[in-house]
């Protein structure tokens, strides 16, 4: 706990946030090993009640390589972009639906639970997941320090990244290079950022499949309490 308190406040340090927002914005979090690295150390982090950068909580359109694409295409629209994936295009579109470890996929298996007040908490939370804020359900399911719930967290995680990177590199879909606003939901940006209606499909199946991913241990989560209606 007291490490875990340390680092809480350390984070929170200007100084400290200013470095990690650097160290967010080089190259290496544009390669596959890097995406990876955020997949896991980010939902852990937050999972931890550890406050994350800007850049790994919202919309991170101002890191170097979206900036670097954005001047690209408006140079030339046909040109090919720099940094394809990226941090913006592969963990922001693709692994933050409802937040730090795809927690929309919570309030909607939520939403169906065998207790009102389950249900309440799937309704009082869909809306703000949607917008990628999800204070309330880690609040009130209660999912931090919760081992349980740290491993579909991970999952879900790194699966938006490796098919999200996956679709990107195979040419399936454009990755998302034009900058949205703040509170654009995750769900939404790889579409509106790419106008590439296919990136609808494959958030639709990264959706699904978290919701399959989380579905058991939400199940085990409040099995005890299954019975009250």
């Amino acid at each position: 706990m007291l490490i875990d308190v340390s680092l809480h406040f350390a984070i929170q340090r200007s100084v400290v946030r200013s470095a990690l927002s650097t160290l967010l914005s080089n190259n290496f979090f544009t390669t596959f090993i890097g995406l990876v690295i955020v997949s896991i150390v980010a939902p852990l982090l937050w999972w931890l009640g550890i406050g994350l950068p800007h850049e790994l909580i919202n919309n991170p359109s101002t890191i170097n390589a979206v900036i670097k694409n954005l001047d690209t295409i408006l140079t030339n629209t046909n040109a090919t972009l720099p940094y394809p994936t990226n941090l913006y295009s592969v963990y922001t579109a693709f692994s933050l639906f409802g937040g730090v470890g795809s927690t929309l996929a919570i309030s909607f298996i939520l939403l169906f639970s065998v207790r009102k007040k389950r249900q309440h908490l799937g309704m009082l939370s869909l809306l703000p997941s949607l917008f990628n804020s999800n204070q309330l359900l880690y609040f009130g399911l209660p999912i931090f320090l919760r081992p349980l719930l740290l491993v579909p967290m991970i999952m879900t995680s790194l699966l938006g990244t490796l098919i999200g990177y996956t679709a990107i590199v195979t040419h399936l879909i454009k990755p998302a290079r034009l900058s949205t606003p703040n509170t654009t939901p995750s769900s939404l940006i790889g579409f509106l950022g790419s106008n590439d209606s296919w990136s609808l499909l494959i958030t639709t199946i990264i959706f699904a499949l978290s919701v399959i991913i989380y579905r058991p241990f939400i199940a085990i989560e409040t099995s005890e309490v299954s019975y009250e209606k």
